[in-house]
């Protein structure tokens, strides 16, 4: 049998049957994407209770969108999106969001000694450890792949507000390594 020329993406046809109330369909989309998205949570919260209401909202926000999506891109990207902002949304709600100091910038070092004896899951505990402002802003550049000028129109703050944040956020993290020194946390 030929392959189909010209057929729709997977998801793009999941995405159009699900908008259209086939609640199957949206399971097979939720299934797909919901590890990764709820981890994506979790590294912006902090904690699992801000982490699932983030989640919860994350899904109801793309559901609401799915006509939208097109198929231009991946769908777990475009869903991705959709999480990223809804994860600042909540934590702008959240009292004391970002102390933002934009002033004594200095240039940071490349690398955190001591992250290399840390496993990957290890690390997220001690990134979780951080103060929102700064999880958001490792999230976003580190993990996301967000430039300053970019974190700076999500977050409401300068470019230079954003550097400041990772520079701060790397500095904790180097502390928070410096006291586990090396043992398990």
């Amino acid at each position: 049998m030929e392959p189909l020329r010209n057929a729709p993406p997977f998801f793009e046809v999941l995405a159009q049957k699900a908008a259209k109330g086939d609640n199957h369909a949206f399971q097979q989309l939720y299934d797909s994407i919901a590890g990764k998205m709820y981890s994506l949570c979790l590294r912006y919260a902090g904690n699992t209770n801000d982490a699932n209401d983030c989640f919860q909202e994350g899904f109801v926000k793309l559901y609401r969108h799915l006509a939208a999506y097109r198929g231009e891109g991946s769908f777990e990207g475009w869903a991705r999106t959709i999480f990223v902002g809804v994860c600042i949304d909540y934590m702008r709600k959240k009292k004391n969001f970002l102390s933002v100091v934009t002033d004594g910038l200095e240039v940071f070092a490349d690398n955190l000694s001591g992250y290399d004896k840390l496993n990957n899951e290890d690390l997220m505990k001690l990134i979780r450890k951080l103060p929102d402002g700064y999880r958001a802003v490792i999230n976003l550049n580190l993990v996301e792949g967000y430039n300053h000028k970019e974190i700076g129109e999500m977050l409401n703050i300068s470019e230079e507000g954003s550097r400041s944040q990772l520079y701060r956020a790397r500095v904790s993290l180097q502390k928070l390594l410096k006291e586990t020194n090396g043992q398990s946390i």
